[in-house]
């Protein structure tokens, strides 16, 4: 009878200890208020448009590059009369455009990645 009192005990003290502890556990890590959540994500979609702008302009600014590099090389094509001038006019295209490229990779490297969603 002694060891069924004290079964009963120890078994009635864990039952109240995880009754009393888990609303505790529970509510100590408690979701972000509803208005701080939608501030976060206001702010992470403002940096994301912002990022992507960026990136954007990027891209335009190594085409136009590149397109201009192209219609130089059209250019001095149509007044050359030799191959060693054919030749130099193809390779400052290729310079530019290699050129061109240089700058468009430290620019996507000095932006960074894209920001992280909260």
């Amino acid at each position: 009878m002694k060891s069924f009192l004290v079964r009963t005990a120890v078994a009635l003290s864990i039952a109240g200890t995880l009754a009393l502890s888990a609303p505790m556990l529970a509510s100590a890590g408690s979701p972000p208020s509803k208005s701080a959540t939608a501030s976060a994500l206001r702010t992470y979609d403002r940096e994301l448009a912002a990022y992507r702008a960026s990136r954007n302009a990027i891209q335009l600014t190594f085409r136009a590059s590149v397109s201009s590099a192209r219609a130089t090389y059209a250019a001095a094509l149509s007044v050359a009369t030799s191959a060693s001038e054919r030749s130099t006019a193809q390779q400052a295209m290729v310079t530019a455009i290699i050129q061109a490229a240089s700058a468009r990779s430290a620019a996507l490297t000095a932006l960074g990645g894209p920001p992280v969603k909260p």
